[in-house]
């Protein structure tokens, strides 16, 4: 649901642009009084509970309310996604603008918002002024506000909330919950870039692959949990598909026989989507996701590394991707999934198809690829369409 809030009197605000030239990956900042800071701020892109009893807590509070002057700098501030950001530099209003409650939102800070919520009085939240709350403060606030970050939104939490404490992924490794999917893909040429751990690194310039990724992908096939409903969640949320799967990591056994050809089929359709569309007519490269640069190399498959000269944004990948579910059933003697026909010819012999009919829905969307992942309508359509296909 769409949300827009308005800040007045904003201070020192700035645009950032992207160091690497990237179009709309802009960072803001500026500086907010305590007393102008919206109480309606979205918090559920911040991966923590604020618990206010704490001592990292109390330390906060107590140094809000000493009305130093000084809280910007010994605060580390608050991290925001948003839609888009506007400012009026003749008024000093910001206006920002959420529209996605999973992706835009409240990153880091959510202790610092919550206690200047609890003991800030902000005239647009609270009317006549409440005699437990401060009236006169000089405190100010850092903000940073990021645009465009939806299809990283999890990792940014993560790395903006290192403080946390151990994640559930490096718990699921100490416990040895991966092993299933380890046996299946033990032979991938992508496996040793797996992290299975917080923050694991096996060796320098190694770019890895989060092994929540690996589950969510994995996930999308597993037949018995999505028959009726499509696996949204893979591409929106990869801490709840970890989390589904840490319920029952052996029942992934059941997907061994299939594992090795699913990430063989992302690579594919990673690599080859764009020029797919081109076939039909379509010009991918004037997409600004796609990132074209004069037919250079601009970056790797994701899981085979090879060279490409489109980005492909996961938000059209997955939901190709998981509609070859619908080539899969359970062999009732072995107990496990395997193919109706084998997924990568399928995919040859109509990747034309699937690939107009995801660009219908991403234009439909004004260009937008992560809107498009999180659509239901993408998910059917393109499932149906390899139902249908495959008869």
């Amino acid at each position: 649901m769409e949300k827009i809030i308005k800040v007045p009197n904003v201070q020192n605000f700035r645009k950032l642009e992207d160091p690497n030239g990237r179009k709309n990956k802009d960072k803001y900042v500026c500086y907010v009084n305590v007393h102008d800071i919206p109480h309606n701020i979205p918090m559920g892109t911040n991966p923590r509970d604020q618990k206010l009893t704490t001592n990292i807590a109390k330390g906060i509070k107590e140094s809000l309310l000493t009305n130093d002057m000084n809280f910007h700098l010994k605060n580390r501030g608050m991290v925001m996604s948003a839609q888009s950001v506007k400012f009026n530099n003749k008024t000093d209003e910001l206006t920002i603008r959420f529209e996605d409650e999973e992706a835009h939102g409240n990153i880091d800070g959510g202790h610092t918002y919550k206690i200047i919520q609890e003991n800030i009085y902000n005239p647009i939240f609270h009317g006549e002024e409440s005699s437990n709350k401060i009236t006169n403060s000089k405190q100010y606030v850092f903000w940073e506000i990021m645009v465009d970050v939806e299809d990283m939104i999890e990792d940014l939490a993560e790395a903006r909330n290192r403080s946390a404490q151990v994640d559930d992924k490096s718990l699921a490794e100490l416990q040895n919950h991966f092993d299933p999917i380890k046996d299946a893909i033990g032979g991938m040429t992508f496996y040793n870039r797996i992290a299975f751990k917080q923050n694991q690194q096996n060796g320098p310039g190694i770019k890895m692959i989060d092994a929540r990724e690996v589950v969510a992908i994995l996930s999308m096939f597993d037949i018995d949990k999505y028959k009726s409903t499509h696996p949204k969640q893979a591409y929106s949320s990869k801490k709840v598909m970890l989390n589904k799967y840490l319920d029952d990591p052996e029942h992934f056994e059941k997907l061994s026989n299939i594992a090795i050809d699913i990430f063989d089929l992302y690579d594919y359709i990673e690599t080859d989507f764009p020029y797919a569309y081109n076939e039909t007519g379509g010009k991918y490269g004037n997409f600004n996701f796609a990132a074209n640069d004069n037919d250079k190399i601009i970056k790797n498959a994701k899981f085979s590394e090879n060279g490409m000269k489109y980005a492909v944004p996961d938000g059209i990948v997955y939901p190709i991707v998981a509609a070859f579910r619908a080539l899969v059933v359970e062999n009732k003697d072995t107990e496990k999934f395997e193919w109706t026909k084998d997924p990568i010819e399928f995919y040859r012999n109509n990747r034309c198809i699937l690939s107009e009919k995801a660009m219908g829905v991403v234009k439909s969307l004004r260009g937008n690829p992560n809107a498009a992942g999180k659509e239901s309508s993408l998910w059917d359509i393109l499932y149906m369409t390899v139902v249908l296909e495959s008869k």
